[in-house]
């Protein structure tokens, strides 16, 4: 099996489902997760505490546009995403 190319992966949007919102995370009772892409630096969120600022419809993928590292005061390149629950194993593996 060979490995994909990202490329090609994002040429196509069609057939994408829409991101997850604020309100789909306080719906599952899941915060928001935010990792700052210079230090590592890396924090959870209450969804409820941010959903006031942004509304429930914001993307969870675009958060990190609104927050600042409390670290590195980085304020460009912070990814999030749900805090998914931790099942005590490796769920997915990173490939170069």
């Amino acid at each position: 099996m060979g490995l994909f190319n990202k490329k090609n992966l994002t040429v196509d949007t069609t057939d994408i489902l829409p991101s997850m919102t604020l309100h789909d995370l306080v719906c599952e009772k899941l915060n928001v997760f935010c990792w700052c892409n210079r230090c590592d630096h890396n924090n959870i969120i209450e969804s409820a505490q941010i959903i006031e600022r942004l509304g429930g419809n914001y993307p969870v993928p675009e958060i990190g546009r609104n927050l600042r590292c409390r670290k590195c005061n980085n304020m460009r390149d912070i990814s999030t995403r749900p805090n998914w629950p931790s099942y005590g194993g490796q769920i997915t593996r990173h490939t170069d």
